[in-house]
C-alpha cells in the first residue's frame, strides 16, 4: 500500500484496514536494533540489548532493546516504544514520514524465516496475556458499593459508572515461568477492548484504605511501585466510556476519561499510557477525535504525536486542555492545582 504524505481524506473500511497492516510492516520490517543503532552503540545483555540512552546524557548504560518484540525503553529518562515512535522523536521525522523510512530500503530487513518465527512466538504470548487480562474480568464484580466506587467518589467522579469499570481482587504479579502469584489486593478493574470491541486487556489500579487512595509501596532501592499495573494488551486498544460516536475524546487514563464523560457527556476513550496515545487503533465509523491532554511540555509533546497518527489515518483531529493552573483534567475537576 502507498502510504500517502500528509493524506487526510476519509478511508474506507478497506483502506483503513490497508493502512494498518503498512504500519504494522513498518513496524517489524526490521530489528529495533538497527534502528537506534544508528545512535548509540548496543551490546547484548541477555534477551536484550543495552547501550547508552540516545535521548539524555548519561555514563551508564541505561537504554534497552529488545528486538523480538521491537521495542526499546530507557529507564533512565523513561523514553519507550518502538521503531515509529524512535524515529519520530529522535530523528524528527513526522509519522507518515517514519513508516514510508522503515518500509524502504535504508536499513537491513529481518529474514523472513525470521519474521515468521518472531510473529508465531508473538501470537503465543498474546493470546496467554489476554486469556489473563479475561481471567481477571471474569473474577470482577460491578463497583457499586466496592472500593472501585469509594475511589471514583475521591476523585470527584459522582455519575454512575460505566459498564467498562468494575473491582477486582487479584495479585499484584505473576511469575509466567514458575506460576507463582502474589497476594490479591483490591483494584479498580478498567476494561480495554480492541479495534473490534473484544476485551483484550485489564488496566488495573490498586488501592488502599479501602479505595480512598491509589495503593503506595517504597521499593528497597528507594523507587516507588506502581498503583496501576496492565494486564493483556495495551497497544492499539482503549478503555472506552459512552455509545458509538463518530466524534470521540481520548486522553491518557482512565481518572480524566471519567471526568470527561462526566463534564462533557461525550464519548470519551483512555489510551492508559501516555505512549499509548499515538497507537489506538480506531474503527472505520470514528471520524474525528479530540486529543485531551495534560499540561506541560510532555502533555503538549504527547498530543502533537497523537494528532499526527490521527490524521495520519484520514481523520481529523483537534485539541484540548485544562486551564493552566491544573496539571490534568481530574486535577482540574478537584480544584487541585499544579
Amino acid at each position: 500500500m502507498a502510504v500517502g504524505r500528509g493524506q487526510r481524506r476519509q478511508r474506507s473500511a478497506a483502506d483503513e484496514a490497508a493502512f494498518q497492516r503498512a504500519v504494522e510492516e513498518a513496524r517489524g520490517r526490521h530489528n529495533m536494533s538497527d534502528v537506534a543503532g544508528r545512535h548509540t552503540v548496543l551490546k547484548k545483555h541477555g534477551r536484550e540489548l543495552i547501550g547508552l540512552c540516545p535521548f539524555h546524557s548519561e555514563r551508564s548504560p541505561s537504554f534497552q532493546v529488545n528486538d523480538a518484540k521491537g521495542t526499546y525503553h530507557c529507564f533512565g529518562c523513561g523514553k519507550s516504544g518502538d521503531a515509529i515512535r524512535f524515529l519520530v522523536e529522535k530523528d524528527g521525522m513526522r509519522f507518515i514520514e517514519a513508516v514510508e523510512y522503515l518500509l524502504g530500503d535504508r536499513l537491513p530487513v529481518v529474514s523472513e524465516e525470521d519474521r515468521a518465527k518472531r510473529k508465531a512466538d508473538d501470537e503465543r504470548e498474546t493470546a496467554d496475556r489476554i486469556a489473563l487480562a479475561r481471567s481477571i474480568w471474569s473474577a470482577s464484580v460491578p463497583p457499586q458499593g466496592t472500593p472501585a466506587e469509594v475511589y471514583a467518589r475521591s476523585r470527584g467522579i459522582m455519575m454512575d459508572l460505566p459498564p467498562s469499570v468494575r473491582f477486582v481482587m487479584t495479585p499484584r504479579w505473576r511469575n509466567a515461568e514458575t506460576g507463582e502469584v502474589g497476594r490479591d489486593y483490591p483494584a479498580m478493574a478498567c476494561g480495554l477492548v480492541d479495534v473490534d470491541g473484544k476485551l483484550v486487556g485489564v488496566q488495573c489500579i490498586f488501592l488502599a484504605d479501602g479505595g480512598g487512595r491509589k495503593y503506595e509501596r517504597i521499593r528497597q532501592d528507594g523507587s516507588k511501585a506502581k498503583a496501576k499495573l496492565t494486564f493483556g494488551i495495551l497497544t492499539g486498544a482503549a478503555f472506552r466510556i459512552g455509545p458509538r460516536s463518530a466524534g470521540i475524546m481520548e486522553c491518557e487514563g482512565p481518572e480524566d476519561a471519567l471526568t470527561l464523560r462526566q463534564e462533557t457527556g461525550r464519548t470519551v476513550w483512555a489510551a492508559c499510557g501516555t505512549a499509548n496515545l499515538a497507537q489506538v487503533v480506531y474503527p472505520p465509523w470514528v471520524k474525528a477525535v479530540c486529543i485531551a491532554g495534560d499540561n506541560g511540555d510532555a502533555g503538549h509533546t504527547a498530543v502533537k504525536r497523537s494528532i499526527e497518527w490521527v490524521e495520519a489515518g484520514g481523520r481529523s483531529a483537534t485539541s484540548a486542555f485544562p486551564l493552566e493552573a491544573f496539571k490534568d483534567f481530574n486535577d482540574q475537576l478537584r480544584g487541585i492545582r499544579k
